[in-house]
């Protein structure tokens, strides 16, 4: 690794310093063990410039790794009550999903729907108006029974438990390049209201297509009469893939903003899939998602180290091309123009006299203080092309 005294770029986080880290859409408390700069040859990836290896706090030491720069912040007030924002906005999704895994099997992942993310029902529960009934029956119950039925239940429950904490982990790292994807994706729909224009120029099924067709040509040039069982597991893995995003996108991949555009768009179009209207920024949301949902199927060691291999395989070809799939403007993002300056280049979307009417950041600002619009002579020509 390049040595941090002979670097020219300035590292802004010291080793040892306690600080909040980006894992996915939210912030975790983190140590940094190493600070170092990188130069072009000191990662496979190619990723230069400041690095930090980090432990999150209250993690397993499997969970420590390298992130860059950018996703790093100083451990102070204004960051954590915006890591409390992004919990509190994340987590209204998950409450409703934490079991949706359980519909999911790699037999079978059809039989999740779309419309529901209600989870299925478990040994134990018991429904709210049945809890009355069910006390009043434990109360005529002799004694003996009674604690013999609940040491039962506790013997089922830490059986269960013990399975499930005794599968395979199965892990999918994202590409760090994808990581900042995935985080520029979030804070777009979240915090600026930008959504996708639907449907996407490259949509998942071209991507998977695409995918397919490359290891297609790549075994088609390197093998000889005898054909290779790598054509129908990469085929394999690619329709599964398709499977899980077609089955889980309505369920546990939409941010609450995009709702009504789910809705809209399955009518307007009732003869796709939605691998079929739906692009890489969606894409990535599912393998973030993948492990937790893998996690219940039944799998040995070699089919799940097998399953890991295909699938980091695909996100380094997501990585490959990611100048095609991912969003290259704002503009083509949610297509919105300034109602003031008429500007598409903006970095962030403010609200207008009406909620059909958005400002950009420098129009909103200024309507925010003044309460009235930026005039003419204060705007950037160079602002109002499209970016």
């Amino acid at each position: 690794m390049a040595d941090t005294e002979t670097s020219d770029q300035k590292l802004n986080f010291e080793q040892n310093e306690l600080v909040l880290c980006f894992h996915g859409p939210l912030l975790y408390e983190a140590k940094i063990l190493k600070a170092e700069n990188w130069g072009p040859e000191d990662s496979e990836s190619g990723d230069i410039g400041p690095h930090y290896y980090v432990h999150y706090k209250g993690w397993k030491k499997t969970w420590d790794e390298w992130v860059p720069e950018e996703r790093v912040v100083k451990h102070n007030e204004a960051n954590l009550m915006r890591q409390k924002q992004l919990k509190d906005t994340y987590s209204s999704k998950k409450k409703k999903t934490v079991r949706i895994g359980h519909k999911l099997s790699v037999e079978d992942p059809t039989k999740s729907n779309d419309n529901s993310a209600s989870p299925p029902s478990h040994q134990g529960d018991v429904d709210i108006e049945d809890k009355d009934e069910a006390e009043s029956q434990e109360d005529q119950l002799p004694k003996e029974n009674y604690e013999r039925g609940k040491k039962r239940k506790k013997i089922n429950d830490e059986e269960e438990e013990e399975e499930f904490m005794n599968r395979l982990e199965i892990k999918i790292p994202l590409p760090e390049s994808l990581k900042v994807k995935l985080i520029d994706d979030w804070e777009n729909v979240t915090r600026n209201n930008a959504l996708l224009k639907l449907p996407r120029k490259y949509t998942v099924a071209d991507i998977l297509n695409e995918y397919l067709e490359s290891k297609h040509n790549l075994i088609a040039s390197t093998a000889t009469n005898q054909k290779s069982d790598k054509d129908d597991i990469h085929s394999e893995v690619v329709q599964g893939i398709k499977i899980y995003f077609d089955k889980t996108l309505g369920n546990i991949l939409l941010y609450a903003d995009e709702r009504q555009q789910y809705v809209n768009i399955r009518k307007q179009y009732l003869d796709k899939e939605n691998s079929e209207i739906y692009g890489a920024e969606h894409l990535l949301r599912l393998f973030v998602e993948l492990p937790r949902l893998l996690a219940h199927t039944t799998m040995d060691q070699a089919a799940t180290e097998t399953l890991e291999e295909h699938l980091v395989d695909f996100l380094k070809f997501i990585q490959k091309n990611e100048d095609r799939y991912f969003a290259e403007t704002e503009y083509e993002r949610h297509g919105w123009v300034c109602a003031n300056c008429k500007t598409s280049n903006t970095p962030g979307w403010r609200a207008g006299e009406t909620s059909d009417k958005k400002l950009c950041n420098a129009c909103g600002l200024y309507f925010s203080k003044y309460k009235s619009h930026r005039p003419e002579h204060l705007w950037n020509n160079l602002r109002n092309k499209p970016a």
